[in-house]
């Protein structure tokens, strides 16, 4: 149905300046003729550099890593992910990764191959940087691993301008890619230095045995859920990669690694600062969580503009879009029980908010943040708090409807990641690329799978993080009657791991791969990502300037929650679940390389 209600017309014009050049963004380096140009430390070090451009980031202009989100529950967008509502087609659905990953590990098998430092000049420092590019080697071929399953590797450089199709390398079982990738990063952890020499500018030892654990638990979760189906691997090794986890996460946890807490870190004076901090930061050098982050700097020139985009309301570059009612009532009361949302007190949007995980509060803006101007005017009740125009660290609500993509859909806006002390155009904020939180939940899940997830595993892994968020920690002793059906069975245990790994990595473009290796469609499958309440008497936003209002239609569901896909996808996301858990590979490279085969579901020219 329709609701009308009356809103302010809200502008806020953002002047985006382009991200310049630091090691991390500078143009990969045209491959050089001479097979002797890496043969000292200055060319190795200055050809490494060139390999960070391709990691993903903050962004010159778009929302960087967190724009990636509307590719799974945790983001309603209008411009919704095609992937996701099974309109990929064969001939393009996969040509832009396909093409992404095999370039990118061209430019790092060049250097692995043509890497002729005499062994006397072999110092630590050349060592790590040639740790860095295995560490690149195993990152791209988990890029194409994760899209497309079973693939060829590419473990030495191909010549001119040879297409992976043309050089008839058939593809490894995706087991087999594992644990190829799973063996470069062990070859980067002994070569890497700590995290202590580039204080996490640069992959370190840390930071390689972190993805490792990614990369096996993918692997190891993958072929649990995905067993019996056309995507399971042809050797079944789901408890190898899960074992690989806990022998990584058990020598980690003997390097002294913290999280932030109010402990060590002096700036934290509200719940929600400790994970807070993470986001919103420019300098994260001290922080010893984050294993491997970039870096901005308006002394440096270069900036992003993620504060722009953000304190105007932006979540989706290409679009409207919101954060997802589902992901708010994911997170914890502060008495560390899970809470209703369908009790009535979670219709105000204010209640949402009170006595939670402090996590939400630092990933969702809310009532005790200081907004610019107001959304909603007229039979909606207003909050009693007013802040002046003047007050330079104001920033703006969520515009439920507006034009372009400053428009909200959900009423629940992104808050991680905000300083609000940012130049427009000229945002600071470190981009956090991998933690050790990650290595807590990846150690306790793989436990879980394993069934060696006892109290003492859960005391040591998602108790501090929960702590950390002001959130008493329970151990998991029931199973929630509103968190998500994934169309089978967990424990206890696994749904609040689950829970824990949703809660503090959203934004950081983790969901998509946790549904894909969960086998989780039944969570999205047929359905659409709604919003706040906005039935009679709800209440969001306090108006400051009671002009320019507007009559709008607002699209809500039958309880009165908004459904912004309403008419967009009436019967929900159409997600194939016997083909689209993989990409298709380009139908051109499998024409000109007999040993591929098309991915499961897709049509073979």
């Amino acid at each position: 149905m329709m609701k009308k209600i009356y809103l302010l017309a809200v502008a806020l014009a953002g002047t985006l300046l382009t991200s310049c050049s630091d090691f991390l963004d500078k143009v990969p380096l045209v491959v050089p003729s001479s097979e002797t140009f890496l043969t000292n430390q200055s060319a190795v070090t200055n050809y490494v550099n060139g390999l960070y451009i391709a990691l993903p980031s903050a962004g010159a202009y778009g929302m960087g890593i967190m724009g990636e989100e509307k590719n799974s529950d945790n983001m309603v967008a209008m411009v919704y992910d095609r992937r996701m509502n099974g309109e990929l087609q064969e001939s393009i659905g996969g040509v832009t990764e396909w093409q992404k990953g095999y370039q990118n590990l061209r430019s790092v098998n060049y250097f692995l191959e043509y890497y002729k430092v005499p062994a006397a000049e072999e110092t630590a420092e050349v060592l790590s940087l040639k740790g860095e590019a295995y560490f690149f080697r195993a990152y791209w071929h988990y890029y194409l691993l994760t899209k497309f399953g079973s693939i060829p590797v590419m473990d030495k450089f191909w010549d001119g301008n040879a297409t992976v199709g043309g050089l008839q390398i058939p593809a490894r079982d995706r087991s087999a890619v594992a644990q190829f990738i799973l063996d470069d990063l062990k070859a980067a952890k002994e070569l890497l230095y700590s995290r202590s020499k580039y204080q996490g500018l640069r992959i370190c030892k840390e930071a390689a045995m972190v993805m490792a654990m990614r990369v096996a638990l993918f692997e190891g979760t993958w072929e649990k859920y995905h067993k019996g189906t056309d995507f399971a691997a042809a050797e079944y090794k789901s408890d190898d990669f899960l074992q690989q986890v806990l022998t990584l996460g058990d020598e980690l946890f003997q390097m002294g690694i913290t999280l932030n807490t109010k402990e060590n870190d002096k700036s934290v004076k509200n719940i929600d600062d400790a994970y807070g901090n993470l986001f919103n930061s420019k300098d994260l050098s001290a922080t010893q969580e984050v294993l491997f982050w970039k870096k901005y700097s308006i002394a440096d020139n270069l900036v992003h503009s993620l504060n722009t985009n953000l304190s105007s309301g932006m979540c989706d570059a290409e679009g409207p879009a919101g954060l997802s009612q589902s992901l708010v009532d994911n997170y914890l009361s502060v008495d560390g029980n899970f809470i209703d949302p369908t009790a009535a007190k979670f219709k105000d949007f204010n209640e949402s908010f009170k006595d939670r995980d402090g996590r939400l509060l630092a990933t969702v803006m809310h009532s005790d943040c200081k907004y610019k101007s107001m959304t909603v005017k007229g039979a909606k009740k207003m909050l009693v708090k007013a802040y002046s125009e003047e007050d330079k660290d104001l920033i703006n609500p969520p515009q439920i409807v507006s034009t372009g993509n400053q428009s909200n859909t959900t009423g629940y806006h992104i808050r991680m990641g905000i300083d609000t002390t940012f130049v427009s155009g000229q945002g600071e904020t470190a981009t956090p690329m991998i933690r050790y939180a990650e290595a807590l939940l990846a150690y306790a899940e793989a436990a879980e799978e394993l069934g060696k997830c006892d109290a003492a595993v859960l005391e040591k892994t998602i108790k501090p993080l929960r702590e950390r968020a002001g959130v008493t920690y329970l151990a998991p002793s029931a199973i929630d009657p509103n968190f998500p059906d994934f169309g089978y069975t967990i424990s206890a245990n696994l749904q609040e791991i689950r829970r824990e790994r949703r809660s503090e990595l959203p934004l950081q473009g983790m969901r998509l791969d946790d549904l894909m290796r969960w086998r989780a469609h039944k969570l999205f499958q047929g359905k659409r990502g709604g919003g706040a309440y906005f039935g009679a008497g709800s209440v969001l936003y306090k108006s400051i300037d009671p002009k320019n209002e507007e009559l709008a239609q607002i699209l809500v569901d039958n309880n009165d929650y908004l459904d912004p896909l309403k008419n967009v996808l009436p019967r929900g996301f159409q997600f194939d679940a016997g083909r689209d858990y993989l990409l298709p590979i380009p139908p051109s490279e499998i024409s000109l390389n007999k040993e591929l085969t098309q991915n499961p579901g897709w049509r073979k020219n």
